[in-house]
């Protein structure tokens, strides 16, 4: 049964291989390709009370302008589980380095991780009009978007706002991170069901399972991700 899933995988995605960069949906080789908003309400309906939510509270940053190097230190936590483990990046600014930090602490267990980087992010600040001199405007809301690019080219955008400009950065990175890893716990959560469906002689339901998944892959890449789960299935069967 496991290499007929790998077969509908790979068919999966040469079929619906997506590359353009879309907010709003996009017809790809016939097929309508879902928005990033589309794509993460799927995610949560296939994962339920599963999807996962992390928060940063507290870092430490050192940075050398001159050299354009940063190096970031924080706690990354599990909402309503708590303090996962430390994360420790580097990389040529502030945002850069927690990203970096993020994936490297997580990729091991969601290599599809290693398929995602950052391509650019913007501040944007929202000052109001005042007559008064005093104001200097400095706790104004602040909107940090930031923009993640899979290997077929397809852009994600994430963003915060709040008066806090690294505080609205850390969040926009916390969500790019976090909406990667529930699209990796979503296919796979989806291919134990079309297992399932294969066992249970089910093609309707092969069918159905086969055109979810076929959505969620517009997120990244989970070839590494997909092997493993066969691999560690194949272990369980033998041992």
């Amino acid at each position: 049964m496991c290499v007929c899933v790998r077969i509908e995988y790979r068919f999966v995605r040469q079929r619906y291989c997506v590359r353009t960069q879309t907010t709003t949906a996009t017809t790809t080789w016939g097929h309508v390709m879902r928005t990033q908003e589309e794509l993460r309400r799927l995610t949560l309906e296939v994962l339920g009370e599963d999807y996962i939510e992390y928060s940063v509270s507290k870092y430490t940053l050192s940075e050398d302008i001159d050299a354009r190097t940063a190096r970031i230190v924080c706690q990354l936590s599990q909402v309503g589980k708590g303090p996962l483990f430390a994360v420790e990046g580097k990389g040529v600014g502030f945002i850069d380095a927690l990203f970096n930090g993020l994936k490297s602490g997580l990729v091991n267990e969601y290599p599809s991780l290693g398929h995602i980087h950052f391509v650019d992010f913007v501040v944007s600040g929202n000052f109001p009009k005042t007559s008064d001199i005093n104001s200097s405007h400095s706790d104004a809301p602040n909107t940090v978007r930031l923009i993640i690019e899979n290997t077929t080219g397809r852009e994600f955008t994430f963003e915060n706002k709040s008066p806090s400009i690294s505080g609205s950065s850390v969040a926009a990175v916390v969500k790019g991170i976090e909406h990667f890893v529930n699209a990796e716990l979503a296919v796979l959560k989806v291919y134990t069901w079309i297992e399932d469906a294969q066992r249970r002689s089910r093609p309707d339901l092969v069918e159905k399972y086969t055109g979810t998944l076929a959505e969620l892959v517009e997120n990244a890449t989970y070839s590494e991700a997909i092997e493993r789960a066969q691999a560690s299935h194949k272990g369980l069967m033998h041992a």
